[in-house]
């Protein structure tokens, strides 16, 4: 089983007409993150402001930065089309997980 030690923070300002482009691309680009560049997934969350965010997880730091999704059929759009859904994106945090308490799920919202 392989750990994933090394986590991101994630802030989406997303432009309020655009909030289902963005979900369907956010979910398509993780999905092949996960699948291609062997990322421990994300989770993604909103805020009752409207605001988005999102918990994503690597094996390593290294493995994250060389993650590469050129060539990955159609997910640069994909990337293109949620970049282009928000006003604003930050990284608000980067670092390795110290404790872990979280409960795995296969549930889907």
């Amino acid at each position: 089983m392989t750990h994933h030690q090394h986590a991101v923070l994630y802030v989406f300002e997303v432009l309020p007409e655009q909030v289902s482009e963005f979900e369907s691309a956010w979910e398509m680009v993780t999905i092949a993150i996960k699948e291609q560049c062997g990322s421990g997934g994300s989770r993604l969350y909103k805020s009752l402001n409207g605001t988005y965010w999102a918990h994503a997880l690597w094996p390593t730091r290294d493995s994250m930065q060389s993650a590469s999704l050129e060539g990955v059929g159609g997910l640069m759009a994909s990337r293109q089309r949620m970049i282009e859904s928000c006003s604003n994106i930050q990284v608000m945090g980067e670092g390795d997980v110290v404790l872990d308490f979280w409960a795995p799920t296969d549930a889907k919202v």
